[in-house]
């Protein structure tokens, strides 16, 4: 049964690179796959550092698929691994790859290789959204806290935009019927925290290209439920 919220979008930024994305274990993989020598002892950036220069010397194309395998080597064929590569200096991947599923994992991939090329590799642009939800009754607290149900959470979300948005031409049957199957590809991560009262504060990390109309709003009224039992 639909619930009654009203959500207030308390900040809308755009961001190049996740924090925390990149980690030491995964620089010192890098090197060693690319065979840079001994990085033994070094701190993150110094080894952030050489990850961009050894990228850098490198055929745009074999960076990419260097920082692909490292990312997505085991969830991709090899010759998917080479045509994803081929397309990364031209596409918005993080947008536009044809399963959605993997969008997070595209814009990962992405925030390095522009971080190292940038006159090469697509400006990485996703959106991080901060939100307050009012209206979360104490006994609906788990469906937000501390990780949302990804079906209530997209609906909400659509019910911010207008018809016109990316999310609601694509997926108003799913939006408007009991299964939303494709909703957690669009969300990349969610945490929430209780606020005062009957309110959720919500962070939400996705691509603009679902997200993006949320930028012209300061608040809204929805209507959103989760799925219905026995399609989760």
């Amino acid at each position: 049964m639909p619930q009654s919220y009203h959500v207030e979008i308390l900040s809308f930024e755009t961001i190049k690179e996740v924090q925390g994305d990149w980690k030491t274990a995964d620089y010192t993989a890098l090197l060693d796959e690319l065979e840079f020598g001994d990085s033994a002892g070094l701190g993150e950036a110094e080894l952030r550092e050489m990850c961009l220069m050894a990228l850098q010397d490198m055929d745009p194309e074999d960076a990419a698929y260097i920082v692909l395998k490292h990312v997505v080597g085991d969830k991709l064929r090899e010759g998917q691994l080479r045509n994803v590569a081929n397309e990364m200096p031209e596409e918005k991947l993080w947008e536009e790859y044809v399963v959605p599923a993997f969008h997070g994992q595209m814009f990962r991939v992405a925030s390095l290789l522009y971080a190292a090329l940038p006159a090469i590799f697509p400006k990485p642009d996703a959106v991080n959204v901060v939100l307050r939800i009012k209206g979360v009754a104490a006994r609906d607290q788990g469906l937000f806290v501390p990780s949302p149900d990804a079906s209530l959470l997209v609906r909400l979300l659509a019910g911010g935009m207008s018809d016109h948005a990316v999310l609601n031409r694509l997926y108003e049957d799913q939006i408007q019927g009991e299964a939303f199957p494709n909703a957690t590809d669009m969300i990349w991560s969610a945490r929430a925290a209780p606020a005062a009262g009957d309110a959720v504060e919500l962070s939400v990390l996705s691509s603009g290209y679902w997200l993006d109309e949320l930028e012209r709003s300061d608040a809204f009224d929805v209507q959103a439920f989760p799925d219905a039992p026995g399609h989760k």
